[in-house]
């Protein structure tokens, strides 16, 4: 955010701030500690839930800040007009580590009869976390208290020579909160360079959720660029269009797809998952050969390749630490594409109904890069080179949809974002793909110090950890937490910045 545009934020604001302040300055004391979330998906959720449930002996007033009229859905769980599947197992989704059946319990509760093995639609998640948040908030103490303000983070500042923080909103409000969490969660896709000639037109689907039955033009073909785990949600919502879709590109740089999740039990092995890894330490070539050795010799004998990436979950984080920048480097280049289709799986189901697209023609995968998109009368002519060939070829298509995952954090639009970025309150790691944050979640800055009361939880943790885009992992990080939330008291803020 530039500073004129911070100038007329201020302007915008100041009467609403001026209450705010008001308010916020004469009930401090009474209401005791105020902890802000920024972001209400399913990070934000998740630990206003366990801080609603963590026993606090001073009174505590949370705030969960998120624009959508629903808490507990982010992009991820959001109701939409098809019921896309988790690609997580019922059995494996509890919010409760203590409650491994937690969420398996609730979806039965609701008449959904579902095993532990099944793959629920992603909307009955959400639904999930609601009620579980309503059950904290109704069962808290009475003197620890959490409220949904719908608006939109669009800066943060130090609240004077007083401990805590303004939070500037765009409704006009401005909050005053002792500590501040950032639950933000991923950036849209980047638009290629080679899409921008018709990144404004509405051939080009930036949102691969928002595919929907045309309401003009029928849609015959289309390109995905990406082949992951939303690439198979986006073929399979096309594939359930009326008129339907007769034919479905998808690129992307090697063309493989998502490995499935297990369908049938196999005999446990247990291989020496921990020691293969700890002897590869601080090498990507080495832990990747450990990992292919470590999955060959569970296969050769009678049991499931993924159980190897089951034990090796927990060591990821250790082994990340112990990689240096040209590692990193070397991870995201060449082995980030082969670990994310064996450590993100799909279910076999949806799985099954994208290989039988492409075995009656609709769906075809393509290893290659995208070199230009523009716009052709009616249609979009896409020219792309395949993989390791020197000649182009090319399609006419009806849409782009992109499908390439998280863009990086630098470039994420959102104002807050920017503004963090710009003020030195915020630094992305190396790599881009998220923050650098301490041990405990806090913010780390430009300068290089961790600021007080300044807390990230989200995918961006995979900068420190990796491993820290899936509901074991941060739910993990929501407990620690808050129990680090609940630990601390309002006092004087060390280190600032």
């Amino acid at each position: 955010m530039t500073g004129g545009s911070d100038t007329a934020l201020m302007q915008r604001s100041s009467q609403g701030a001026a209450a705010a302040a008001r308010f916020t300055e004469s009930s401090v004391a009474d209401r005791g500690r105020h902890v802000a979330i920024i972001g209400a998906g399913f990070s934000g959720t998740a630990l206003a839930i366990q801080l609603l449930r963590v026993a606090s002996s001073t009174p505590l007033k949370i705030t969960l800040i998120d624009p959508r009229e629903e808490i507990g859905a982010g992009i991820a769980y959001a109701a939409r007009d098809y019921p896309y599947p988790l690609n997580v197992s019922a059995g494996q989704m509890s919010l409760d580590t203590s409650r491994p059946h937690d969420f398996l319990d609730h979806v039965n509760a609701q008449g959904i009869h579902a095993a532990a093995g099944d793959f629920l639609p992603r909307q009955v998640y959400g639904e999930y976390l609601r009620a579980r948040f309503h059950a904290a908030r109704a069962t808290a103490p009475a003197h620890v208290s959490c409220t949904h303000h719908r608006a939109s983070a669009m800066q943060l500042r130090r609240a004077g020579s007083q401990p805590g923080w303004e939070l500037w909103l765009d409704d006009g409000k401005a909050l005053r909160a002792d500590d501040v969490v950032l639950a933000l969660g991923n950036p849209p896709p980047a638009c290629p360079s080679a899409l921008e000639p018709i990144a404004a037109s509405h051939r080009y689907v930036r949102d691969p959720w928002s595919i929907t039955a045309p309401s003009g033009d029928e849609i015959q073909s289309v390109l995905l660029l990406g082949s992951g785990l939303t690439m198979i949600d986006a073929a399979l919502r096309l594939a359930a269009l009326r008129p339907r879709v007769r034919h479905i590109h998808v690129l992307s740089r090697h063309g493989w797809l998502p490995q499935s999740q297990a369908t049938t039990p196999r005999p446990t092995r247990l291989p020496k998952v921990r020691e293969a890894l700890d002897a590869a330490r601080g090498s990507v070539l080495e832990l990747s050969r450990a990992l292919r050795v470590q999955a060959r010799e569970v296969e050769a004998a009678g049991g499931d390749w993924r159980e190897v990436f089951t034990l090796a979950r927990p060591e990821i984080a250790s082994q990340w630490h112990a990689l240096d920048a040209t590692q990193r480097t070397r991870f995201q280049r060449h082995a980030r594409a082969l670990w994310d289709v064996h450590r993100h799986r799909v279910p076999a189901g949806p799985l099954a109904a994208v290989h039988s697209l492409s075995r009656r023609g609709v769906l075809e995968v393509h290893a290659g890069r995208i070199l230009e998109a523009n716009a052709a009368d009616d249609a979009v002519e896409v020219i792309w080179r395949p993989r390791g060939s020197q000649r182009t070829r090319a399609w006419l298509v009806d849409r782009v949809v992109n499908c390439t995952g998280p863009g990086r954090v630098s470039q994420h639009a959102d104002p807050l974002v920017q503004s963090l970025l710009s003020n030195g309150l915020m630094r992305t790691d190396a790599l881009d793909v998220g923050i650098d944050v301490d041990h405990d979640g806090r913010v780390i800055a430009r300068d290089g110090r961790a600021i007080e009361r300044l807390y990230y939880i989200g995918p961006w943790l995979r900068a420190r950890d990796w491993e820290a885009t899936a509901v074991p992992e941060l739910r993990q990080q929501a407990l620690a937490l808050a129990e680090l939330l609940a630990r601390e008291s309002p006092g004087a803020v060390k280190g600032a910045s």
